[in-house]
């Protein structure tokens, strides 16, 4: 027995002991939590596994997944609701999300109420909104608001940043955007998207839409870009997605505007005929964007490139949601409410959808509907929902090892790390 045992050690040292082999391997051991504690086994495995090129290897082979989502209602403050089932890897990921709170504070004065408002989540990142106001003679007073940026797997990183508010938004900062973009070293960008109808102001120009852009710089908002066009029958959700330098805007029910950065234009893209519902999703060619719509209770997918939108999928809820039923006794009659998307996935990969009081999450890729959350059955109907998926972070932060010697071996290999290895081998 001791000399079985002695032989698979020194067969498994021997296969640790090439690097090509090596790498393999740690590209495949799953979750970027596991990736990390095979990281501080030694220098050698760190070298590997927070190689650049490595990383990218791995994202590809394993993509952030989802923790779970940000749901809100009209009023309400945000609530984390985990993905589930989720992966014992990532169990103890899930519950410091859970636990974590937005600080929202009590100052005591009854009259006084402070709402967060959830405005973009990505890669592990929260924008917030935290706004102030004061009941004053049956009236709402605005008390003002600040903008919050959280990581909840890194709660030292939260900070509140002054909003940038030009001079008319002294009772309200009107309509407002929070968008992120990730850059190709992993980290984000943020910018603040102030959107002004003069109508509030100037009755000569109820049409006109007037865009500020800020982006965020060393914890200050700098001017990037501010342009006017005028805009007709608008949404009542107005919704945005930042793909590259534009920003891609659903003002109205009829058709995209469309914001270029760079030159501080706007162009508009008509939506297809007979679309009601509908959302945009960010796509990884920085040329193109997605265009998600319902019509009754078939989803369709379009493709907006090179100046044009084209079909690329549909799908027929209607049949999914009977099979639902079927498995699921609690979804009863979801075919008698309108459907309402809350959320769509970059690359269009998921569809978060509303009917009556059940969230569904849609995989748009698998085909496969699921219950992700359901408001209590005596509570009030809700339609003013909105859901933002929180990824695991990316790239991982991996520890830096103290000088020991015997860190620098490649075997015996600690039990610990040598466990989450051993199935891949």
């Amino acid at each position: 027995m001791e000399d079985d045992a002695a032989a698979a050690a020194a067969a498994v040292s021997k296969v640790l002991a090439d690097d090509d082999l090596l790498a393999e391997i740690l590209l495949r051991v799953g979750f970027p939590t596991t990736l990390v504690r095979a990281a501080a086994v030694c220098k050698r495995w760190l070298h590997h596994a927070s190689h650049k090129a490595f990383l990218r290897r791995f994202r590809k082979l394993n993509p952030p997944r989802i923790l779970g989502f940000y749901t809100q209602v009209f009023q309400g403050d945000p609530r984390f609701v985990p993905m589930l089932p989720q992966p014992p890897e990532l169990a103890a990921a899930v519950q410091i999300v859970k636990g974590y709170s937005f600080g929202t504070p009590n100052d005591g004065h009854s009259l006084v109420r402070h709402q967060v408002l959830v405005q973009d989540c990505r890669n592990g990142s929260v924008s917030t909104a935290l706004r102030s106001t004061r009941d004053h003679a049956m009236v709402e007073e605005w008390l003002g608001f600040s903008v919050g940026m959280h990581s909840p797997l890194c709660p030292e990183k939260a900070m509140a940043i002054d909003p940038p508010l030009s001079p008319h938004h002294h009772r309200g900062p009107g309509c407002f955007l929070i968008l992120s973009r990730e850059e190709k070293d992993g980290g984000l960008s943020y910018f603040f998207v102030l959107l002004e109808n003069p109508m509030n102001w100037d009755i000569t120009s109820a049409t006109n839409f007037t865009a500020h852009v800020f982006m965020l710089k060393d914890g200050a908002w700098c001017m990037l870009a501010s342009a006017t066009t005028q805009i007709v029958h608008w949404r009542g959700d107005i919704r945005a997605v930042l793909v590259d330098n534009r920003i891609y805007i659903m003002a109205t029910y009829i058709e995209i505007t469309v914001l270029d950065l760079t030159t501080s234009s706007f162009s508009t893209v008509k939506l297809p005929q007979g679309v009601g519902c509908s959302m945009l999703s960010q796509a990884d060619d920085a040329s193109s964007v997605y265009l998600i719509g319902v019509k009754e209770h078939q989803l369709g997918i379009w493709l907006h490139k090179g100046g044009s939108l084209s079909i690329v999928d549909t799908i027929c809820l209607r049949e999914m949601c009977a099979n639902l039923m079927m498995s699921d006794c609690r979804v009863k009659d979801v075919l008698t409410f309108p459907l309402w998307i809350v959320h769509v996935g970059d690359n269009a990969e998921f569809v978060i959808l509303q009917m009556g009081r059940f969230v569904f999450y849609l995989d748009t890729r698998c085909r496969t509907l699921r219950t992700l959350y359901e408001n209590p059955e005596d509570g009030p109907y809700q339609v003013d929902f909105s859901s933002r998926p929180f990824m695991m972070i990316w790239p991982p932060t991996f520890p830096a090892l103290k000088c020991d010697p015997t860190r620098f071996a490649v075997w015996p290999l600690n039990t610990l790390y040598y466990s989450d290895l051993i199935d891949v081998l």
